[in-house]
């Protein structure tokens, strides 16, 4: 008797991709309908050569606040940053929400934080 053994049929790349894709979609469905605070937009990348990796971009328009309230929802980490050009980039980013990549990012130029930080004085 001969035994013939195959090895389990892998996933097309671009299946893999359709699947995650979907997946972050529909997480981003979920984020969109229970946060507290709406994105400017949001982007989905799913990359063929990390066709495991998909990533959900959430970008707040000059609203550091709104990504640190969206961070509080979504127990992402917090980061600001000085740029260069005197920008404030901050960022929020954490683990895997269901297998996808979450982050929010906003960009705020200097000047429009020292009026906001004028504001609340």
């Amino acid at each position: 008797m001969i035994t013939q053994t195959t090895d389990p049929v892998q996933p097309d790349s671009i299946d893999v991709r359709r699947m995650n894709y979907m997946a972050a979609l529909s997480l981003a469905e979920t984020i969109l309908s229970e946060t507290t605070v709406i994105p400017t937009h949001f982007a989905v990348t799913c990359a063929d050569v990390a066709p495991d990796e998909a990533t959900l971009r959430f970008y707040f328009h000059r609203d550091a606040a709104a990504v640190a309230r969206f961070a509080d929802e979504l127990y992402l980490d917090v980061t600001t940053t000085v740029q260069d050009d005197d920008g404030v980039f901050t960022e929020a980013c954490g683990g895997l929400h269901r297998g996808v990549q979450v982050t929010a990012w906003s960009l705020m130029p200097a000047s429009a934080v020292a009026d906001t930080a004028q504001v609340s004085a």
